[in-house]
């Protein structure tokens, strides 16, 4: 019996030591709240600011206006287009609800310069400039593909491991003004189009062919076409544009050198496409296709158009880009960003939210990596302003909890309760010892 009088008094005592312990635990909760609930918010902050500030591409409206009283609004809009059934990938245009090509980019142009010149007042140089580009306001568009790419100066046979997988850029306007880069070597494409057989690699890509950045001058071969290497650029480098594939061989070429490219070898609409197979393109037609909503031609579809406008009253300028390309809310054949201003909070929110809403619309896209990038930093942002509401939720509760933990009467009954606990534990040990 003495054992089992030994075990119980064990866990008396242990017992005892634990409820207080436990008693004490309860009694600091307001403090773990409130650390809590700064960890979360001071997270969700801290990240919200780093992630936007990664991406440089979403701000070059505030860079463009530095020496401009006026502000400006980059807005960019993402139309489809049909992989083409030739030896190279183009995109195609599809028809006039869902997709854009050159001579559509004109009648933006001209339909949006009509809206800066109607803010100009009296002053003369209104109407697009000489060569069709705008005037006090800027563009680019662009179309992309993968193929194969391979270094002219190789002698003898070519192998087939001397062609590397790429994917290609095809742009036009002013495409400097809307994605940042940093310069290894050379420059990037003049916005005006002098010699068509210009290339501008990546690093990826011009380390993989030649084993260095210095190459310019060097010429590559796409399609049996030659062209002359005038820069290599590294695209952004934070873990969401790896994740998107900003580390992946790419060049750029003019929007015109593709077409040369996609005419020169006969690329035409993909039939299984045009029958509504099952197979989803490269260019996102699938939701087309499977409707039957295809009048494919040979044209180059433009996948993505830029714009960069004078804004003077806030939310203007988004409205006459919609209206020049014509976007209507209840029927949206295309999908447009504003990007100055995406990553605020109500924007993040609408994005993600309700969840999944999304999803489908998306998928009728084929976007670029850029925009890939910037819509996966949303989702994450999306998660930082959870933190904070969570962080700000566990303020508000350990605020409260504070409030009842110090209050008079709770530090009476405590102080009442460990006087009672002192005693027991005195007729404890009184016990043992006789």
């Amino acid at each position: 019996m003495g054992f089992i009088d030994a075990i119980k008094n064990y866990w008396k005592e242990t017992g005892h030591i634990y409820a207080k312990n436990f008693k004490r635990v309860v009694l600091t909760a307001p403090f773990w709240i409130l650390a809590g609930s700064l960890a979360l918010t001071s997270t969700g902050i801290i990240r919200y600011f780093y992630l936007t500030e990664a991406r440089h591409d979403q701000y070059m409206a505030s860079y463009w206006g530095e020496s401009s009283d006026v502000g400006f609004r980059q807005l960019s809009v993402y139309a489809r287009g049909m992989e083409s059934s030739g030896d190279y990938p183009i995109p195609l245009y599809m028809n006039n609800g869902s997709s854009l090509r050159k001579s559509d980019i004109n009648t933006i142009r001209t339909n949006l310069q009509i809206i800066v010149d109607s803010s100009k007042g009296n002053a003369k140089d209104k109407g697009l400039a000489d060569d069709g580009s705008p005037r006090g306001w800027t563009d680019c568009y662009s179309s992309y593909f993968d193929t194969t790419v391979r270094d002219a100066g190789i002698q003898g046979d070519v192998k087939e491991s001397d062609w590397k997988n790429c994917e290609i850029v095809g742009v036009g306007g002013d495409y400097r003004a809307f994605h940042p880069f940093e310069y290894m070597s050379g420059g990037f494409l003049p916005a005006t189009c002098v010699d068509m057989d210009q290339i501008v690699l990546n690093d990826s890509i011009a380390w993989t062919l030649f084993g260095s950045y210095d190459v310019v001058g060097n010429r590559v071969v796409i399609a049996d076409r030659e062209f002359i290497v005038t820069g290599v650029v590294r695209e952004q480098d934070t873990a969401i544009d790896r994740e998107v594939g900003t580390d992946a061989p790419r060049a750029y070429i003019y929007f015109n050198a593709m077409e040369a490219i996609a005419k020169a070898h006969g690329a035409s609409a993909d039939p299984a496409a045009a029958a509504g197979g099952d197979q989803a393109s490269q260019s996102g037609t699938d939701a087309a296709a499977s409707t039957g909503d295809v009048t494919a031609t040979t044209d180059c579809a433009v996948l993505c158009y830029e714009a960069m406008l004078p804004e003077l009253v806030k939310g203007v300028a988004n409205s006459d880009f919609k209206s020049a390309i014509g976007y209507t809310e209840n029927d949206p054949k295309f999908f447009v960003v504003s990007n100055t201003g995406r990553f605020n909070v109500l924007k993040v929110w609408d994005f993600v939210m309700p969840l999944g809403e999304n999803t489908e619309k998306l998928r009728a896209y084929d976007f670029p990596y850029w925009e890939r990038a910037s819509q996966i930093t949303t989702t994450h942002l999306f998660v930082d302003i959870i933190c904070v509401l969570a962080g700000a939720v566990l303020l508000i509760i350990g605020i409260v909890t504070s409030v009842l933990r110090w209050h008079k009467k709770p530090l009476v009954i405590e102080s009442n309760t460990d006087d009672e606990d002192d005693e027991e534990e005195k007729l404890l040990l009184e016990a043992q010892t006789k």
